[in-house]
């Protein structure tokens, strides 16, 4: 009983990270959850994320990239992002509660 009351201790203290509505994604397949730690555009390179704008690149803690397809604009330190593909052309970004549609950077 102890050990079950520390589980739902440490649940209740730790929010979802990520709450899109998955049915966004039926027939994808995810690939993989990272931070995102800011972004480059128009050459200039900035922390932090401030959403998608079109061909926006979003990078990641481990500096990989997506690049933005449409422009959704959300504000957050530090994100954590899921990404799912049904291909290497159709890919969507899971942060917060926003879906993004995405691509491999060129």
């Amino acid at each position: 009983m102890r050990g079950l009351s520390a589980v739902m201790l440490v649940l209740a203290c730790h929010p979802a990270l990520a709450v899109c509505d998955l049915s966004q994604v039926v027939g994808y397949q995810l690939v993989f959850g990272k931070t995102i730690q800011g972004y480059i555009e128009d050459g200039k390179q900035t922390s932090g994320f401030e959403g998608c704008t079109r061909d926006r690149v979003l990078v990641f803690t481990d500096n990989t990239g997506v690049r933005c397809k449409d422009t959704l604009l959300h504000s957050a330190r530090l994100p954590k992002a899921y990404l799912f593909a049904r291909s290497a052309n159709d890919m969507k970004l899971c942060v917060d509660d926003d879906m993004y549609d995405v691509a491999r950077p060129n």
